[in-house]
């Protein structure tokens, strides 16, 4: 997999050298953890070990995960994995760093996939309001809702018929 362009961004596989700003970006991701009433050390190792029980996850459900870093200015800001199926896409995972949100990230890189593919779908935390608006935003529509989590898709022809 080599660098690529993706909605302004520089796009590259993650390295060794990365695995900090991975390992903060999940925590980033998981208010939840965040709040556990125990010191940070704890918080940290439970993280790191969920992140990697992700990693595992992702590779054991998703064998051909294309995992890309998002750079702006050569500094990470981001990552998204995805999975390629059937001439659409499954955005496995779209994250953005704090320091970085509410910039157009986010946005920028689904837009560039829009164009890339015939349909996109993702699973969204109901409860995540920003994300779920932005989603709206980028005509993405309801596919099933299972209570803590959203299906949503984007299919170019319902774009186009709206």
């Amino acid at each position: 997999m080599s660098a690529r362009c993706l909605g302004g961004l520089e796009a590259r596989a993650p390295g060794p050298a990365d695995e900090a700003f991975l390992a903060t970006l999940y925590l980033e991701t998981r208010p939840d953890l965040a709040a556990l009433p125990v010191p940070r050390g704890v918080i940290e190792g439970i993280a790191c070990h969920q992140r990697q029980m992700q990693v595992d996850d992702y590779a054991r459900r998703y064998p051909a995960l294309e995992d890309w870093l998002l750079l702006e200015a050569r500094r990470p800001v981001g990552r998204v994995a995805l999975d390629r199926a059937g001439g659409g896409l499954r955005v496995v995972d779209l994250s953005v760093a704090t320091a970085a949100r509410r910039r157009g990230i986010a946005r920028a890189v689904l837009a560039a996939l829009q164009v890339e593919h015939e349909w996109i779908a993702l699973r969204v935390r109901s409860d995540n309001v920003a994300a779920r608006r932005l989603y709206e935003g980028l005509a993405f529509t309801l596919l099933r809702d299972d209570g803590p989590t959203l299906e949503l898709c984007w299919r170019r022809a319902a774009a186009q018929n709206e």
